[in-house]
Parts: C-alpha cells; structure tokens; sequence
C-alpha cells in the first residue's frame, strides 16, 4: 500500500465551516498524486472515480460501506449508482471547492475497494 495514502486513510476528515478557499491546483495535484490513478478532477473541479462491479448487489453492497465511512467521518460523497457501477464524486460544498477533507474520504473510499 502507498505509504501517502495510507497516511490519509488515517486522517479524520475537518469539517468545513465555510470561509476557507479552497485548495490551489499545485496542492490538488500533490493530494491527487497521492490517491489511486484512477481519481481524477472532473469539470466542474471535484474528484471523480467510478468503481465497477460485476453485478448490481455488488455495487450496492459498496455503496452502503461508503455510506458508513462518510457518516464516520461526517464528510458525505456523491454517488451514482446503476447496474455494476458507482460513481463517486467528492468536494466540500460549503466553499464549492476541494480540501485536503475530500482527499481523506477518497482515500478510506479506496480502502473499501481494496
């Protein structure tokens, strides 16, 4: 395992409380470096990864795991989820950007699946 990641995995996610600018593309970059190559930013700036499976319960199983690390660390994804599949897409809403918070639960997402 990524000794990076497995330092985020160990991190408590910081609730935002708004008022705080959101992290600048040379720390994305670093924090992104340190998740699974297949978390990406999408356009509209969040991280996006889409986890497939080989049936429907599969993903469904997998979605309510995320649901219960989200609620731990109170910090909640958007998911999508349809026939073998799961998309995922995080940011902090309160400040319509990226935090190291969003990094962690993408982290302890991917522990999930590992």
């Amino acid at each position: 395992m990524n000794e990076s990641r497995n330092c985020l995995i160990n991190r408590t996610c910081t609730p935002c409380q708004g008022g705080v600018p959101p992290l600048a593309s040379g720390e994305i970059e670093g924090l992104l470096h340190e998740l699974k190559s297949d978390w990406v930013i999408n356009d509209e700036g969040h991280l996006y990864k889409e986890y497939k499976f080989s049936n429907f319960i599969d993903a469904m199983t997998f979605v309510n795991l995320v649901a219960k690390v989200a609620e731990e660390d109170a910090h909640h994804p958007d998911l999508r989820i349809s026939w073998g599949l799961c998309a995922v897409e995080i940011w902090t809403h309160k400040i319509g950007g990226l935090t190291e918070s969003d990094f962690i639960l993408a982290a302890k997402i991917d522990a999930i699946d590992a």
